[in-house]
């Protein structure tokens, strides 16, 4: 067996939302950001065409420019994240016993080789990418835009703050003007002009993006999904968790949310990353058909780590499922668990 393992890094590795961090620089960011947030959860459920889960990262390209945030004020805040407790020995001890360690991230370059330099990830080793995030180059972008670029901006945060945001976004009361309104604001005002065409040309890592990087990964390794392990949480993970589900492959969902649980193999809720290890031994030992064994034997665990094996689940289990890792990805990501 190839030991080969990709682990999305905002959930699995580090609990900070580095784009929600980054839009907290602005006043009242936070507000904006999660309306935004929950635009792009409306975009993804509609499938509208090109459009990929996590694309809020390039949604918000025109606030962050607005507002003159630079390259340097991504890094700064990505200092300040933590990392998940465990994944730096977990990382550690996968690759002294010879796995492959990947990142395929939805974050900033800035926030992605940030904490892939932390865990001891290189971006390139032995000529192979081992870190896939979103590119984004926002320094370059202030010399081609001037004061006439910025003039929807100020009516659109207004408009925005006043009229979109609740506390209580779940609740889909302000889904239909909120749609409607920004739908015409990204898709139509911003058309030709500079600064949508810089918002335009940002790739973010997510949805079926990210499920490319799993390809690359595997083709330069000559191997097939069932030979590689993925780990995720969200809705931007759920292409990569279900392709290699369907594959033969071990997809784990790390205190996931329903987007995620719905595809996996199997899931972990946990406080501390180091609990992972156990499963990647026994798919190592036996495949699959150990990993379920053993994984339906804890399955009445009254404590953590919660082990769940997903395969053949009914809507209504993943639903239990999904109360359990609530709880534990609350107390990893705090404010972040609710962001997507």
């Amino acid at each position: 067996m190839k030991k080969l393992i990709a682990f999305d890094l905002e959930g699995p590795l580090s609990p900070m939302d580095h784009a929600f961090d980054s839009m907290a620089l602005v006043e009242e960011g936070d507000k904006i950001f999660s309306v935004l947030s929950r635009y792009d959860d409306l975009l993804a459920l509609e499938g509208k065409e090109g459009y990929e889960p996590g694309d809020t990262l390039s949604l918000i390209i025109p606030f962050l420019l607005f507002h003159r945030i630079k390259e340097d004020d991504l890094r700064e805040v990505s200092s300040r994240a933590g990392l998940v407790k465990g994944a730096g020995e977990l990382i550690g001890n996968l690759k002294e016993t010879g796995w492959k360690v990947h990142i395929i991230s939805t974050s900033y370059q800035q926030h992605a080789h940030s904490i892939a330099s932390r865990l001891n990830v290189p971006v390139f080793q032995e000529g192979e990418q081992r870190v896939f995030c979103t590119e984004l180059s926002l320094d370059d972008s202030y010399q081609r835009l001037g004061k006439e670029d910025f003039s929807l901006m100020e009516g659109v945060e207004n408009y925005i703050l006043d009229n979109l945001y609740t506390e209580n976004l779940e609740s889909g009361e302000k889904d239909q003007e909120m749609k409607a309104y920004l739908d015409s604001f990204f898709w139509e005002q911003l058309k030709g002009t500079r600064l949508g065409e810089i918002f335009s040309k940002v790739r973010v890592m997510g949805g079926r993006r990210k499920m490319r990087s799993v390809e690359i990964i595997l083709h330069r390794h000559g191997v097939f999904l069932e030979n590689m392990a993925v780990v995720g949480d969200s809705i931007t993970d759920f292409q990569m968790l279900k392709a290699v589900e369907a594959g033969g492959g071990f997809a784990v969902v790390f205190n996931g949310n329903a987007y995620a649980l719905s595809y996996g193999t199997c899931s972990l809720a946990t406080t501390d990353m180091r609990n992972l290890q156990y499963l990647l031994d026994l798919w190592v030992q036996g495949g699959r058909e150990k990993v379920r064994k053993q994984v339906k034997l804890r399955e009445g665990n009254k404590k953590e780590p919660f082990y769940h094996w997903l395969v053949g689940m009914e809507m209504s289990d993943i639903e239990e499922i999904v109360e359990v890792h609530k709880v534990t990805r609350s107390v990893v990501r705090g404010r972040a668990a609710k962001l997507g």
